[in-house]
């Protein structure tokens, strides 16, 4: 009787464990995480830019002189969208190496009171007592990406690069830095100057035509005379520019995997068909 027993105990230990743990799975499996009283918005498909690109929001980078601060402005937010959340990263230089660093919510959602949010960034960090601040400015930032979530009873999700570049270095080209854009002038005045991908438009695009890329604009605005190149996969298609009242039309050719157009006085462009 005695050896009955001493085997049957480590079955019965064995049993019980194995209770246990599929019980503490099944929980962990099916209790909620986080804030319990908070529900996730349910996730919009990214849909193709030629299908979403008069409803995207539309963003603009406008760096001050000194390239301490950045305007940053969301407009034509749908009214569908109560909150938002971002992160700005960027790169610099500190003690002799690249660094990343950012500027966000922080996770949190910021509530909107309109269709359009702006804040002025800083490219450093501020210690403010007694009404006044102290800036440390952060060194040579040229490059970095901006995300964006618009949050509704759903939730859309955008991601966009950019670049910062000085009046001698355009010699090159202003560029976002993703290599699908780029544009070269003679005649640019000196300071700095933001290239991103807008993600959306100001203006809705003239009836009959769609988007084939996304928006690109150079901040501050500019009016200069220059040579716009899309790299691209189609055969045909313009491209159109913005001036901050309308669009135009702009002679476009199309070969090699690029589309090429010359332009005057416009800060946007984007490629149609």
């Amino acid at each position: 009787m005695k050896k009955i027993l001493f085997i049957g105990l480590p079955i019965v230990l064995l049993a019980a464990g194995l209770i246990f743990f599929l019980s503490a799975k099944e929980k962990k499996e099916t209790e909620p995480t986080g804030n319990p009283f908070y529900e996730e918005p349910t996730p919009i498909p990214t849909r193709p830019i030629e299908e979403s690109m008069n409803e995207r929001p539309y963003l603009s980078l406008v760096p001050s002189k000194d390239g301490h601060w950045v305007d940053l402005a969301i407009k034509r937010i749908d009214k569908g969208f109560s909150k938002i959340e971002y992160d700005l990263l960027y790169y610099a230089d500190s003690e002799g190496s690249r660094i990343e660093r950012g500027v966000s919510t922080g996770g949190v959602p910021v509530e909107l009171s309109g269709p359009e949010y702006s804040k002025k960034i800083l490219f450093g960090s501020a210690s403010c007592t007694t009404g006044t601040c102290k800036y440390r400015y952060d060194e040579n930032v040229n490059e970095g990406s901006f995300s964006l979530k618009l949050i509704g009873s759903s939730v859309e999700k955008y991601d966009t690069v950019y670049r910062i570049q000085s009046q001698k270095e355009v010699q090159e080209g202003f560029t976002a830095g993703d290599g699908n854009f780029t544009f070269e002038s003679s005649s640019i005045p000196s300071g700095l100057y933001l290239t991103v991908s807008t993600i959306g438009i100001p203006a809705p695009l003239p009836s009959g035509l769609t988007a084939k890329s996304v928006p690109y604009g150079i901040f501050p605005a500019i009016s200069a005379k220059g040579i716009v190149t899309f790299k691209t996969s189609i055969t045909e298609g313009n491209i159109y520019s913005y001036n901050g009242k309308s669009w135009q039309k702009l002679n476009t050719k199309i070969a090699d995997g690029e589309a090429v157009a010359d332009t005057s006085g416009a800060f946007l462009f984007i490629l149609t068909q």
